[in-house]
């Protein structure tokens, strides 16, 4: 899992201005967590021979700093320990990446005044070589200041000036026990660089995760009307643990509700609660409310901070990662969107047992996808995790490991072409059919199911240009029904009843797709797991022929 940090051999990491308590506190977490502690200072100062005003004396802060860095390549390799850093040693841009590529980053934080107290007033902190000079209050508030934008680019914050010390290492080690993943996206293309955070009750950690950042509330916890009511309040009570605020707008539940009315409620709701640029949207439910809130954070105001929390399986694969938002219109789905990439994603696993399981087929749909388009053993292991049966359980390991393999397969695609000029359209394996499906079902199918069905459409329509051969197909479709995803239409039979099937009828809808080059339909085609391709010279009179066949194949 290529530059994923995955527990449990992760270090902790406690930066923050001097008198904030990482020496303390990054003791008494080493004790609880049972991992081996470094005070960097400590550490230096033992190599050298001589405490830390000594060494800047002697040979001057270039020295120091050179220490530092030479520590920092160090400890960056050790695995499973606290790390106490100096006042400053984050503040060096390859000293911070390096620490933080071997773990979770708390950034302690306290006020000027109780920082001045703790250092033992005025006459003792004159004498730390960074405080050396003129009004030493003054002097902590502009190095606090400078260092602001370096201390918000650690993973949480955390506010010890009203803590005691036990308490603000019961805090730390809950966030670090609570974190399984976090997996770097890096977007130069798109100006765009975020952390997405797996866990469980990584919800809970949502308001350290922001705390540092600079940003302004309110916050708006964007949910809906059946999301809300389980983890609405959480949302809020993990923003005021670390000392924001925000409010709750739920919007209507379901895909029919993705809509322009829906956005601009959002946006009554955002002005009415004196929301500014800095203040963020957090997207807290499924695809459709990381759609809907996102095209509302891209456009209001011209665009605020976004912040997904995806809470369905679906959504943590696909939907909440890579910048595509936007709304449906009854003149085609997604037709009016926007690239808005998110600043931060938050994937409590938790909230994973609160699916229905129809909801939890529907996020095996995009997870499938991405094993086909990944092929090699993310493919294997996942192909033989379905015929095991074992992705039905939130908890399962493998399902976990699918999940991983799907975030990071959309991760590379995503930064590669953040903006689908390329690579990024096979994404759309199976949606050019199931777009067309979801819309001529009046969204009485959900996403994954039109996916599944999609795809069953792709890889036969696959197999009948001759790009790959019937033993794959029937390899595919099994794939599908082993985690109880539809192959046919006869297996959503009862969320149809009414609507009458014509492969005319889903052509139709399908011709409004966005995705069209010339006036031409694109598909994404499949040689073999590993190998997709976009087609856009397919007979129509083939894909209207392998349409028709949802309605009695079953291969």
């Amino acid at each position: 899992m290529t530059n994923a940090i995955i527990a449990p051999h992760r270090n902790l990491i406690l930066a923050g201005f001097m008198g904030t308590g990482k020496t303390t506190v990054g003791r008494l977490c080493a004790r609880r967590l049972g991992l081996d502690f470094v005070d960097a200072d400590e550490e230096i100062s033992r190599r050298e021979g001589m405490p830390i005003p000594a060494i800047f004396a002697t040979y001057g802060e270039g020295y120091f700093r050179q220490r530092e860095r030479a520590l920092v390549a160090e400890l960056a390799d050790r695995r499973g320990c606290v790390i106490a850093t100096g006042g400053g040693m984050i503040v060096d841009d390859d000293n911070r990446t390096a620490l933080l590529s071997s773990g979770v980053g708390v950034c302690l934080t306290a006020t000027p005044e109780v920082i001045l107290k703790r250092v033992g007033g005025e006459a003792a902190a004159a004498e730390r070589p960074m405080l050396r000079g003129g009004d030493v209050a003054a002097r902590i508030a502009l190095l606090l200041r400078e260092r602001a934008p370096k201390y918000a680019q650690m993973h949480y914050c955390v506010d010890t000036s009203r803590r005691v010390p036990d308490e603000v290492a019961a805090l730390v080690c809950e966030i670090y026990r609570r974190e399984h993943a976090r997996i770097a996206v890096d977007i130069p293309a798109a100006g765009a660089r975020y952390d997405i955070v797996l866990g469980d009750d990584v919800l809970d950690e949502l308001g350290f995760m922001l705390a540092g950042r600079g940003w302004t509330p309110p916050f708006a916890v964007v949910s809906d009307e059946v999301v809300a009511p389980r983890y609405g309040e959480r949302a809020l009570r993990a923003l005021d643990r670390a000392g924001l605020h925000g409010f709750l707008h739920a919007m209507p539940a379901g895909e029919a509700h993705k809509t322009l009315a829906s956005v601009e409620a959002m946006y009554r709701a955002f002005s009415a609660h004196g929301m500014e640029r800095a203040s963020a949207v957090i997207a807290l439910g499924g695809g459709v409310v990381g759609d809907t809130a996102g095209f509302a954070a891209a456009t209001f105001l011209r665009g605020v901070p976004l912040v997904q929390v995806p809470t369905s399986l679906l959504a943590m694969a696909d939907s909440s990662i890579g910048g595509k938002v936007g709304v449906d219109t009854d003149f085609g789905k997604n037709l009016v969107g926007a690239f808005k990439q998110p600043d931060l994603v938050v994937a409590d696993l938790s909230t994973l047992a609160s699916l229905p399981d129809r909801e939890r087929r529907c996020g095996l749909a995009e997870i499938i996808k991405a094993a086909l388009l990944s092929g090699g053993q993310a493919y294997v292991r996942l192909r033989d995790a379905a015929a095991r049966r074992t992705l039905s359980d939130e908890r399962s390991p493998a399902l976990f490991a699918a999940l991983m393999d799907a975030i990071l397969l959309k991760r590379a695609i995503v930064q590669e072409d953040p903006f689908e000029r390329g690579r990024r359209a096979l994404l759309n394996l199976g949606h050019t059919f199931g777009h067309g499906i979801e819309a001529w079902s009046g969204f009485r199918l959900k996403h994954g199911e039109a996916v599944s069905l999609g795809m069953v459409c792709a890889i036969r329509l696959s197999r009948a240009m001759g790009f790959c051969d019937g033993e794959l197909a029937r390899e595919v479709i099994g794939l599908l029904r082993n985690v109880g995803l539809p192959t046919t239409l006869d297996d959503v039979r009862s969320a149809l009843e009414g609507v009458t099937f014509t492969p005319d009828a889903v052509w139709s809808y399908m011709m409004s797709d966005k995705k069209k080059r010339a006036g031409k339909l694109r598909f994404v085609l499949l040689r073999a797991p590993g190998d997709a391709f976009v087609c856009d010279d397919v007979d129509e009179h083939l894909a209207r022929q392998t349409l028709g066949q949802l309605a009695h194949v079953d291969d």
